[in-house]
């Protein structure tokens, strides 16, 4: 969804104050014709790059004209043109080569409280509306588990009834059986009818789910995971791990709920079925559905919750020094009460040519009882150690130096649950291995520029062709340092810091 979009379903309180980002040089009707554009472009870089600036505020004008050209109200094109115009003649006479002027005045590159805060407006309406659709399938679940129960007491009525006209040989052709025979009947057409509408029902609350996964559920986690690379580089404080438990709880509980209730519909089938009965019909395809959904949100919900780290520098994770300890977690966010607790988990070290674990790598998962009770594992006491080589080689060395060559922790558990087998496996980011104090530096350059720019897991070849950063994500970067180290931030006093 464009952030448009989300803009305009903010409650009216929060759009009144959208208002005083937009003035008449540049009113809000132009920001939404202009929206998709708007968005699609880099203001980052072109706040400091002019030759950018310049094409882009080019490229605006050109917008400006194209939805000025399809604008059928007279008056609005009227003033569209004045825009237009106000915004030719915007340019500072002082810097006419300079359309920065214009980039960083526009509404489209904010970034100042005002922008924060609506930005935090937009989570917050992003997850209750998570949380309602949440809410929205646990209870459509529950009211499908009252409408099997009808059906099971709708067909022990059925049954009963069948049975006892069976018995009744005598009276086959007597009024009184042809009576009953109309009124079993009926009951079928109503059984059928029944079950037909539950697997209805259930089918488009499987749907629901789907959706639900894929467009609001996975991202938000991904999500998770990118903030989780930024605060390890000095970023904002991560949280929202234990709301991510939540959906991804209620979601799987729903998941296996309907699971229940289809074993259910396929046990009332031995018990009764007739012909183009639709439970035999449906329920194979539906249950695929539902065990493909369960597997991929599990796999899914087993995430790294605290990334490598020594003891001894908590400031700089994802850099192991041979020989010391460091400590790791790993937590599933889906608790389930029928889940076997007895969870192990082994963590090995990628297919390097240089290191091993040297300590105990496998250890069982628990509830944590002083948090909201997650199923997790921390290892403590893990330890890289160097390997010996024979004539003291160590076999063909990369070009890349040692700050730069990255590698990573794989962490690997077999999940079972209500007859299903899940194989679970994560891994850490990428870290860096070093051997002397004095490589810390590097390997701490090499840990920033990753997270910085890339949110890809586990791209060990990064530092082979690594990505510039442009100014405004390294000085972002940079101040985030200045705060871990100095305990404070100086918009005003960073440049004099670092340079």
């Amino acid at each position: 969804m464009s952030q448009w979009k989300q803009i305009q379903q903010l409650e009216i309180r929060l759009l009144e104050h959208v208002d005083y980002l937009y003035d008449d040089n540049f009113p809000m009707d132009i920001r939404q014709g202009l929206a998709s554009w708007i968005e699609a472009q880099d203001w980052e870089t072109a706040v400091n790059d002019e030759s950018m600036a310049a094409v882009m505020f080019t490229n605006l004008l050109s917008q400006l004209d194209r939805v000025r050209s399809q604008e059928q109200n007279f008056l609005q094109r009227h003033n569209m043109k004045i825009i237009q115009q106000q915004l030719q003649v915007s340019v500072p006479p002082f810097v006419p080569s300079c359309p920065t002027y214009i980039i960083l005045r526009t509404p489209s590159s904010t970034g100042g409280p005002l922008e924060k805060s609506l930005q935090n407006s937009v989570a917050f309406e992003r997850q209750k509306n998570m949380d309602n659709r949440v809410g929205i399938i646990r209870g459509s679940v529950q009211l499908m588990d009252q409408a099997v129960k009808y059906i099971e007491d709708m067909q022990d009525d059925f049954d009963f009834r069948y049975k006892t006209l069976q018995s009744r040989g005598e009276y086959r052709n007597s009024e009184t059986m042809k009576q009953e025979v109309t009124k079993l009947q009926e009951m079928l057409n109503r059984l059928d009818f029944k079950r037909k509408e539950i697997l209805s029902k259930m089918d488009v609350v499987i749907k629901e789910i789907d959706d639900l996964v894929t467009s609001q559920l996975n991202p938000e986690l991904q999500d998770w995971k990118r903030r989780q690379q930024i605060a390890a580089i000095g970023g904002p404080l991560l949280t929202g791990l234990d709301q991510l438990q939540s959906w991804f709880t209620l979601t799987a509980q729903s998941l296996f709920q309907i699971k229940r209730q289809l074993d259910k519909l396929g046990e009332l089938v031995v018990k009764v079925t007739y012909e183009s009965d639709p439970i035999p019909l449906q329920k194979p395809q539906m249950e695929e559905r539902v065990k493909y959904l369960i597997y991929h949100l599990i796999k899914s919900s087993f995430v790294v919750e605290k990334q490598p780290c020594m003891p001894t520098h908590l400031q700089k994770p994802l850099i192991i020094k041979t020989g010391v300890q460091f400590t790791t977690k790993v937590r599933l966010l889906v608790k389930l009460p029928e889940v076997d607790y007895q969870l192990k988990v082994k963590t090995t070290f990628d297919k390097s040519r240089q290191f091993f674990i040297l300590t105990n790598n496998t250890k069982v998962m628990d509830i944590e009882d002083y948090s909201n009770g997650c199923l997790s594992v921390e290892f403590r006491h893990l330890q890289l150690k160097e390997k010996k080589y024979i004539n003291g080689t160590k076999g063909s060395e990369g070009l890349l130096s040692v700050t730069e060559e990255l590698h990573s922790l794989s962490f690997e558990a077999c999940f079972t649950v209500q007859g299903l087998t899940i194989d679970l496996e994560t891994c850490s980011l990428p870290l860096v291995v070093i051997s002397n104090v004095s490589q810390l530096p590097g390997g701490w350059a090499s840990v920033m520029w990753y997270n910085l720019l890339t949110d890809e897991p586990r791209n060990l070849a990064f530092f082979g062709n690594p990505p510039r950063a442009n100014w405004s994500q390294l000085s972002e970067v940079l101040s985030w340092q200045f705060s871990t180290f100095a305990g404070r931030v100086s918009s005003n006093k960073i440049l004099i810091f670092f340079f």
